[in-house]
């Protein structure tokens, strides 16, 4: 059943209003040829009557081999035109033979067309055929003309552009194409303008009421994505792009399938090259932990390393319904054929519990993500920090060197460099006893460390989205607080390019890019949305969080770094103590916390322990001069 207009119809209308001006077609034809010559073809009822039972009957042979009746009247396109070409086509092909082989076999010379009478008569029913089709969707589009739709244009007027247009012609009123290929100004396709980019486009839109501009460009660079998107973004249209062709449905594209354009897009950088043999040859095989597994990182590195084929993966998190839902997400994926998974609930400084797996599993290969990340909220809680991000580790790489796992990946962070609160020193902490472990344990311990991910649990993208959608404001702590932004998958391609060219000891710091002012971000995303800045959404300075600075780094002063070759891991070199020294202070934290001292004397000895965290904007300030 389809629809005609908004009427319920069904194909077999079609299919008798498609036979029946194949009949209307006949009587033309015949009248034509009767009108203007008296010997080529007597017309009478019963003459036109036996000559259109073959005519019906190969036209039904046509119908049933392309069905043009089965498409939506409605959206007719290009495809079903072709169809009903094909159809008549086929019909016209087997009345040629029944008027040249088969009348006279079977003695049916009168039910036979004059071959001439027959071709117009192809051509006449191909055009009725056609024409209505068009007449209806034409039709129907009148009537929708009626309704105010949405006034967008489309970014790039090639191939795909084209077919943006023709699936989004009928619930959008597109007005232009724009192309920055300067052959194209001044042209026209699918019967609207070619703008250029450099043509007066904010005239244009403001003049024409647009809201919304669909980009449709294909295989483009990164960087010059990110220039389509920017500009696109400046125009204070709402954004929005269509998948790369390889994803679209049975190889076409719907108008679901259009979606709103991702800051990322305006943030992403160049694909990363990752030396997948290398990968390959150090996970097949291999039993494979990751801790913190249902979080955005923990996640994303598990959906990575089933593509190399492990032998085995355990999953550990304390967090009951994210891992369920990773549960749910992982046997889905064509990457996990054959790949057992165990998802582990539990605690990574529940000592016990986690000894209980490492000697229930020969684990080759640990990926420690489990923390705590959020800087107000561990400012708040300094013991849950010291717990989960230090002792939490310790932990997991004493277990490590025990069990003879050969090597340990810790998740770092960029604010252990330099750290202003408690989260980022507890990260210091930490990343100073996975180095240190190194030196007295065969286990090979590698640490990596990057800025914040793009889209992560918590993160800043998120929030901003929300705050969009409420009528904002988006609230930005200080007018030129920055960060340096990475996606996930990014994050976890390099951690894993980290974890096979490391040898122990290390510290890989990953390359960021330039760092984006939040300020900047919070502008974009509402452009992104087709809104502008200040005007539909205001942005409210907050002011600095306890322990927050203004600016992330990843090296400290006194560090620098040594390349690898891979052109974004630089291998830091970071001055840590001894083992001993090390661990006598771990030990220290852990009996503060075993009596109870309080959280004053637990950041004390934190800041025994890392000399460069220094307090800013909290409580702990104090304890820098005690």
């Amino acid at each position: 059943m389809h629809y005609l207009g908004h009427n319920l119809v069904s194909s077999w209308v079609i299919l008798a209003i498609d036979f029946s001006l194949v009949a209307v077609s006949l009587f033309i034809s015949h009248s034509l040829f009767g009108a203007h010559s008296q010997n080529l073809y007597g017309f009478t009822a019963v003459e036109f009557y036996k000559t259109l039972i073959p005519i019906i009957l190969v036209s039904v042979v046509g119908h049933y081999i392309f069905k043009p009746h089965r498409g939506v009247i409605r959206h007719t396109s290009l495809h079903d035109i072709k169809l009903v070409f094909f159809a008549r086509s086929a019909s016209f092909a087997l009345n040629i033979l029944f008027i040249f082989v088969l009348s006279g076999y079977l003695n049916l010379d009168s039910y036979a067309l004059p071959f001439s009478v027959a071709f117009v008569n192809y051509l006449i029913s191909l055009y009725l055929l056609i024409q209505f089709r068009l007449a209806i969707k034409y039709t129907f589009n009148l009537g929708k003309k009626a309704l105010k739709k949405p006034r967008i244009i489309i970014y790039g007027a090639g191939q795909a552009g084209q077919i943006v247009y023709d699936t989004l012609a009928s619930s959008y009123d597109i007005l232009a194409f724009i192309d920055d290929n300067p052959s194209m100004k001044n042209k026209m396709n699918r019967g609207i303008n070619i703008l250029h980019v450099e043509d007066q486009i904010v005239d244009f839109i403001a003049k024409k009421g647009i809201t919304e501009i669909v980009i449709s460009v294909q295989n483009c660079t990164p960087l010059e994505r990110r220039m389509i998107v920017s500009r696109c973004s400046d125009w204070n249209l709402n954004v929005k792009s269509i998948p790369p062709i390889d994803k679209w449905i049975n190889g076409e594209l719907t108008s679901s399938q259009i979606k709103q354009v991702k800051i990322e897009d305006l943030l992403g950088r160049d694909v990363i090259q990752l030396d997948k043999e290398n990968l390959r040859i150090a996970m097949q095989g291999r039993t494979v932990l990751v801790t913190g597994a249902a979080g955005s990182i923990g996640s994303e590195l598990a959906r990575q390393i089933l593509y190399y084929k492990p032998s085995r993966v355990l999953l550990v998190d304390h967090a009951e319904t994210p891992l369920y839902h990773l549960e749910l997400e992982l046997p889905l994926l064509s990457s996990n054929a054959y790949v057992p998974i165990e998802y582990i609930l539990g605690d990574v400084t529940d000592k016990a519990f986690m000894e209980n797996i490492f000697i229930s599993n020969q684990i080759d290969i640990v990926y420690h993500a489990a923390a705590y990340k959020h800087v107000p909220s561990m400012e708040k809680n300094p013991i849950q920090a010291i717990q989960i991000n230090v002792l939490g580790t310790k932990i997991i790489a004493d277990l490590a060197s025990k069990y003879n796992v050969r090597k340990m990946v810790f998740v770092s962070t960029d604010k252990a460099v330099n750290p202003t609160n408690v989260m980022g020193a507890s990260k210091r902490a930490a990343e100073m006893y996975v180095q240190s472990k190194n030196a007295v344990s065969k286990t090979k311990y590698i640490t990596t460390r990057f800025g914040n991910v793009l889209g992560s649990n918590g993160s800043v993208i998120p929030l901003f989205k929300k705050q969009i959608e409420a009528g904002g404001p988006l609230t930005v702590t200080h007018p030129e607080i920055t960060r340096y932004f990475m996606t996930i998958p990014e994050a976890c391609q390099l951690v894993l390019e980290a974890s096979t060219i490391g040898d122990g000891g290390e510290i890989f710091v990953f390359d960021m890019g330039e760092s984006v002012k939040i300020k900047d971000l919070a502008e974009k995303m509402i452009r992104l949305s087709g809104l502008v800045p200040g005007k539909d959404i205001q942005i409210k300075y907050s002011g600095l969080r306890p322990g927050e600075k203004l600016y992330e780094e990843l090296l400290n002063t006194s560090e620098s770094v040594l390349p690898t070759h891979h052109q974004k891991i630089m291998i830091g070199k970071v001055h840590t103590p001894g083992y001993r020294d090390v661990n006598f202070m771990l030990t220290n934290l852990q009996e503060i916390i075993d009596i109870a001292a309080g959280e004053n004397a637990l950041v004390s000895c934190l800041k025994q322990l890392v000399p460069e965290y220094k307090s800013q904007n909290s409580r702990f300030e104090s304890l820098d001069f005690s």
